[in-house]
């Protein structure tokens, strides 16, 4: 039965050679961009000629719910406010992550196993039950509705991230590297800037993205901190999938909150290389 079965063994491989890349594209294009697509027609859609279920297509398209966000709406102030917060937050979180994840990725310290687990438990809170509560602590502080209160919120939720990523970038440095560094005279400067640095440069890069696509995408802390004066891309989302559900309107914002992230994720990809790691151990 083995050997009747051995002619079609090379044919096996080529067809799963080929079916494994069809599916996995196949299920991109249903899970990620057939949505996209959606939401772009969504937003294209003339409130004259409405788009109804038994129609594939919209009859009719404009660049009305596009105009009527950008005219009627605090779409163009609230981009400016996601861009300033998220930029703050990363740089906040930055200065933040290094010293600690350094302290927790090359000192043997008391404990570290344990504040690794802490460190990402803001990530498994659920958002709005942590927003509540620190919203309150915020108030009591005098810092509810003001940008430095969402900044120290997003910086909570955005933190573990980046510290995540320095400290694993930290933990996988080979020791003898510094040692040789070491030896041969390099200070403490010389070390950050000539092999940490180059090192942790991929993990830095990811860990800000991350950082800043987080902030970004915040809603609960930035509704419940900063509303109603601070605005945010997300927020002004929100606004339009409660009980009056605005497809339309809501497809704008979301394409507009899309293009951003999507940047990022290319400009990551562009920069986080292979070489970086090749330079920074021994091809500098």
């Amino acid at each position: 039965m083995n050997q009747n079965l051995a002619p079609f063994k090379p044919l096996t491989k080529k067809l799963m050679k080929t079916l494994v890349p069809f599916a996995v594209i196949s299920l991109l294009i249903v899970w990620i961009f057939l949505p996209v697509i959606y939401a772009l027609l969504w937003s294209l859609v003339n409130p004259d000629y409405p788009w109804s279920y038994d129609s594939l297509l919209p009859q009719n398209m404009s660049l009305f719910q596009w105009d009527y966000v950008f005219q009627y709406t605090t779409i163009v102030k609230s981009i400016g406010n996601s861009f300033m917060l998220a930029a703050i937050t990363t740089v906040v979180c930055f200065f933040l992550a290094l010293p600690t994840a350094y302290a927790l990725g090359r000192r043997n310290l008391k404990g570290a196993e344990t504040f690794k687990v802490i460190m990402l438990l803001p990530m498994v809170f659920p958002g709005m039950a942590m927003s509540l509560f620190l919203g309150r602590t915020l108030y009591a502080m005098g810092l509810s509705g003001t940008y430095a209160g969402v900044v120290m919120a997003h910086t909570l939720v955005s933190l573990p991230y980046m510290l995540r990523i320095l400290v694993v970038n930290f933990e996988s440095m080979p020791q003898d590297l510094i040692d040789a560094a070491s030896n041969l005279g390099a200070g403490n400067l010389t070390k950050f800037t000539e092999i940490y640095m180059p090192m942790i440069l991929p993990g830095l890069i990811a860990g800000a993205i991350f950082t800043f696509i987080t902030s970004m995408e915040e809603f609960n802390l930035t509704f419940i901190i900063g509303a109603p004066d601070i605005t945010t891309i997300p927020t002004v989302l929100y606004s339009y999938l409660g009980e009056n559900f605005l497809r339309t309107r809501a497809s704008v914002v979301s394409l507009i909150m899309l293009i951003p992230n999507l940047i990022l994720l290319i400009i990551t990809e562009k920069n986080i290389r292979t070489e970086y790691m090749g330079a920074a151990l021994g091809k500098m």
